[in-house]
Formats: C-alpha cells, sequence, structure tokens
C-alpha cells in the first residue's frame, strides 16, 4: 500500500483512533450539563433573588425591554417568588440518566474496539520479542 492514503482510509482511521467518540461525548455532556446550569439559574437563582426583591422592571411590551418604569406593589414579581425546584431536580434526573447511557455506549465502544485491535494485530508480547530478536541480530 503507498504511503498516500485516500479520504476514505483517512475517514476510517479517524474514526477507529476514538478521537471521534471524544468529541460526541464531549457535546453531549456538555448540552446536559448546560440544561442544568440554565435551570439552576432560572429556576432557583433568579427565584432566590425574587424572594428578596420587592420592585421589577416593567418591560415595554412592544419590544420586550426594560421600559425605566419599575413595578414596587410586589405583584408584578409574584412569579419569581416561588423556588421551581421541581424543574430543578428534573433536569438534574435528566442529566444523570444521560451521563449513564453515555458511559455504557462508550463502555461498549471500548470493549467492542479492544476484541478489533486484539484481532488485527499482533501482542505486546510477539512485539517485544520481535525487538529483542532485533537488536540481538544487530550486535
Amino acid at each position: 500500500m503507498s504511503e498516500k492514503k485516500g479520504l476514505v482510509q483517512e475517514f476510517k482511521d479517524f474514526i477507529a483512533t476514538g478521537d471521534l467518540m471524544s468529541v460526541a461525548v464531549a457535546f453531549i455532556m456538555g448540552l446536559a450539563i448546560k440544561a442544568v446550569i440554565d435551570s439552576f439559574v432560572k429556576d432557583i437563582f433568579t427565584g432566590a433573588i425574587g424572594l428578596f426583591v420587592k420592585c421589577t422592571a416593567i418591560l415595554d411590551p412592544a419590544t420586550g425591554k426594560p421600559s425605566g418604569k419599575q413595578d414596587c406593589s410586589g405583584l408584578a414579581g409574584k412569579a419569581y417568588k416561588t423556588l421551581l425546584w421541581g424543574n430543578f431536580v428534573n433536569q438534574l434526573f435528566t442529566f444523570v440518566l444521560t451521563a449513564f447511557v453515555v458511559f455504557m455506549l462508550v463502555k461498549t465502544y471500548k470493549k467492542i474496539t479492544k476484541r478489533e485491535l486484539a484481532q488485527d494485530g499482533p501482542s505486546d508480547n510477539d512485539l517485544l520479542q520481535g525487538i529483542l530478536a532485533e537488536l540481538k541480530a544487530n550486535k
């Protein structure tokens, strides 16, 4: 086989190295942890701040941006005066479940690739014996 590899062969080698699996795991786990952090900020942190804040900014209905006015009656901020811990616990549960599924996929992937690699080439012992024999021959 020549030194130049085709695009398809390079792609097969890239997939076989496990780099793609590492990137996929990082991407999936990143999205899962982002959902947990977003839920914490929205459902717990903002709710906790709302328990102490009496005034809320009034949004302009046309633009959705703060109009510069405030409602200090306490009625406008009641939606943020509760801790939505159920949503946060749900996101935590989803994260743990996602992490477990990804763990099982990686474990299965490693098991499959170890078998294929062991069948494809010589063992480490065979390689070391070959190196030793070559060193003895070159003395």
